[in-house]
């Protein structure tokens, strides 16, 4: 049948398999973001979109000033980090508005509730993308204080979910890199573990049980948008991620370890031509190695949180196949179980009285 047992329980232990390798290249991905900080380099360029003028390729445009620079060297902002290399990873929807506010009321002498002075100052912001937005968003408050500001932080939430965007399709560039250099690394081949799932009963049933046990605790949630942090506080967090990232990364290659699939590499020798881990030696070979191991990374591209989403589904389904089989099997109400010759045995016994024969 479609969803037999076997195909089934391959399925799942395939899927099973992604899971563990994402997670482990999540964890070497977390690492990674952690060293280069590509969060807060991130953040700095959309706010330089933001508030700095741009010509239409999207590089920054002669003309006008460096107001992201600016609200960088402003009050409520510069606590938030030590050095041009360790900018913040996160500034929240308010310190902006607040920092970018006053910055428009010291050039009206200090005043930031009157938006007529406000609205005065800006339009002799020399950036025209920046005039143009803020006056827009000024004008919609129709005269409201409260509104004008919540408009401000309305504006860079939506970038910041631009921003948002850019991390994440990076990352999953990082991702299939790292994805096709593990599965290298340790031969992760998706056709055979394939293979070896179908063909080794027993190495299915494990694998299929350390995957129930899995399914049971959900891999950890991304990290939340960190709060604003002194540098002592930034530098602590980074270095627990870094801890709790080596951990994972360890964790996830003793699981896999311990299912015994065919992981690693061993020389093609006379001898070994069924060991599904030796090095091709033929003119196929070659071309299904890279394919195999090309599933693999792009498998571990999608992320740990799909593979245990589909995970569960699929636990799901076997979950509901798994009693129609045993019910097949089971007598009906109708039809007795056929007799057995202990039945048999003991019904002579006992003077026919197992069997109920006349």
């Amino acid at each position: 049948m479609l969803f037999g047992s076997t195909a089934l329980e391959v399925a799942i232990g395939m899927i099973f398999v992604y899971l563990l390798l994402s997670l482990l290249c999540s964890a070497i991905s977390e690492y990674i973001e952690s060293v280069f900080n590509f969060r807060a380099k991130d953040l700095r360029r959309g706010i330089e979109l933001l508030l700095n003028d741009h010509d239409a390729d999207g590089s920054p445009a002669e003309k006008g000033e460096d107001y992201a620079s600016k609200l960088y060297a402003h009050g409520l902002i510069r606590p938030l980090y030590r050095s041009a290399n360790k900018l913040p990873s996160y500034i929240p929807a308010r310190t902006f508005a607040l920092a970018l506010w006053n910055m428009a009321g010291a050039g009206a002498g200090g005043d930031t509730t009157d938006l007529a002075k406000i609205k005065a100052i800006i339009d002799q912001v020399p950036n025209d993308e920046l005039k143009q937005a803020l006056t827009t968003l000024i004008d919609e408050a129709q005269g409201s204080f409260d509104k004008a500001r919540k408009n401000i932080e309305d504006w860079y939430d939506g970038s910041m979910d631009r921003v948002s965007g850019w991390y994440k399709r990076r990352v999953h560039r990082v991702m299939l890199v790292i994805g096709f250099v593990a599965a290298v690394a340790i031969n992760a081949d998706t056709i055979n573990i394939g293979k070896a799932l179908i063909r080794d009963p027993a190495l299915r049933s494990s694998v299929v049980a350390a995957a129930e046990e899995a399914v049971k605790t959900p891999p950890a949630a991304p990290a939340p948008a960190p709060t604003p942090l002194t540098e002592a506080e930034q530098a602590e967090a980074r270095r627990k991620r870094n801890e709790a990232a080596k951990e994972r990364v360890m964790e996830a290659k003793a699981q896999l370890d311990e299912l015994g699939l065919p992981l690693g590499w061993v020389s093609a020798t006379p001898g070994n031509e069924g060991d599904l881990r030796r090095t091709p030696d033929t003119l196929m070979g070659v071309p299904l190695k890279a394919l195999g191991l090309l599933l693999t990374a792009f498998a571990i591209s999608q992320g740990a949180p799909f593979w245990f989403d589909l995970l569960n589904k699929f636990m799901v389904i076997r979950s509901t196949v798994k009693p129609k089989e045993k019910s097949q099997e089971q007598p009906s109400k109708d039809k007795p179980a056929p007799e057995t010759e202990v039945d048999e045995e003991a019904g002579d016994g006992g003077g026919g009285a197992g069997r109920g024969k006349g």
